[in-house]
């Protein structure tokens, strides 16, 4: 077992040396023995479990290669993000995620690696669905992610663990980059971390509330209390004024245009904006889309899609600027597949993408796939 330790030691040694991002990471985990059974290495984003026979049967790369795989598990939160989903077959979602940037980056891995070109650029939660529905034939028995403890890293929470990993992620980056040793795919793997995947909804909302103006007022006296020694404030409240709804009517937001519609139509009736103005717009704006909704107005449960062509950005800002002036922000539905943003308007914008772009100005979440 001794051995087996010194051996551990010495491949986050080289890592420290050879991948600096992956060896400086490695160093948050404890290692601990577990000679158990079915154990061959494993991690729960504190610890870093192996059993000290099967790490002495691979060679120092495999070795290397399997500490890098667990960092990654790390790094991508896989522990605390499993939720109810079956164990074995997140794990091989988690393990298809991140061999296919190890194998690039030149690490060796042991024997039955899972990975599958059609897997690169997805995370986890996207792979999962597909495994569901056509199972690998053989998940291999290494490099395995288990459930982050109850209490994580110095009794934190896993919420404060996944914070704590983004924490040292870009730290390691950092630490990387100064050693001249920070290749492309690494950099694509760490935006991922550090600009996660985050439901579009938990984006949407604080948007808009944020364009409300709650605000306790001394120019409008609380007549509760007319007459009484005290005079108190009231709550003043603006509501939002006028906002725009785009839709990237290419085709590629097709199956997604009902729901965020859905959550639009709970946007009104919340927050009551002055007036919503609904656009659909590929490579230019269709004109017979165009809704004006009233704060008063009942919101359409089912709008038609308008186009199918090619698609651009900058022709909707371009409509709203000539024709409502008084837009206070805007919400673009979109796969982020154009270069034509024109300027930036004077007002915020919410990208609201299906694919992982990112838009030149503005704020962009996510769609994030159901699973």
């Amino acid at each position: 077992m001794t051995d087996a330790n010194g051996l551990m030691l010495k491949a986050r040694a080289q890592l420290l040396l050879d991948e600096p991002f992956f060896g400086t990471l490695s160093l948050r985990l404890k290692l601990v023995i577990d000679d158990s059974k079915d154990m061959t290495m494993a991690t729960d984003g504190v610890h870093l479990y192996f059993n000290p026979q099967w790490v002495s049967k691979i060679d120092n790369l495999e070795r290397k290669g399997v500490v890098a795989h667990e960092v990654m598990h790390c790094g991508l939160n896989h522990s605390t993000r499993r939720q109810n989903r079956d164990p074995k077959l997140w794990n091989a979602a988690c393990d298809f995620a991140i061999n296919g940037i190890l194998i690039k980056m030149g690490f060796v891995l042991p024997a039955g690696g899972l990975h599958d070109a059609k897997y690169d650029g997805m995370s986890a939660e996207e792979i999962y669905p597909l495994l569901v529905e056509n199972p690998p034939p053989k998940i291999p028995d290494w490099g395995g992610v288990l459930d982050a403890p109850t209490n994580g890293l110095n009794g934190t929470s896993p919420a404060m663990l996944e914070s704590e990993w983004q924490v040292a992620v870009t730290s390691a980056a950092e630490v990387a980059k100064q050693a001249g040793k920070m290749p492309e795919y690494l950099q694509e793997f760490v935006r991922d971390i550090i600009k996660p995947v985050v439901d579009w909804r938990s984006v949407l909302w604080p948007f808009f509330t944020s364009r409300c103006n709650d605000e306790y007022s001394w120019r409008k006296p609380n007549r509760a209390y007319i007459g009484e020694d005290e005079y108190l404030p009231s709550l003043y409240n603006e509501r939002v004024g006028t906002i725009a709804i785009i839709n990237d009517s290419s085709g590629s937001t097709k199956n997604y245009w009902q729901m965020f519609i859905s959550e639009m139509a709970a946007v009104h009736s919340m927050l009551q904006p002055d007036k919503i103005i609904i656009l659909h717009c590929d490579t230019e704006v269709k004109k017979e889309s165009v809704q004006v909704i009233e704060a008063e107005d009942e919101f359409p449960q089912e709008n038609s899609m308008y186009g199918g062509g090619g698609t651009r950005f900058a022709p909707a800002f371009q409509y709203l600027d000539e024709h409502y002036p008084d837009i206070e922000a805007a919400v673009y539905l979109t796969d982020l597949e154009s270069n034509d943003f024109g300027p930036e308007p004077a007002y915020p914008v919410l990208w609201v993408s299906t694919e992982r772009h990112e838009a030149p100005w503005g704020e962009t979440t996510y769609i994030q796939l159901e699973s």
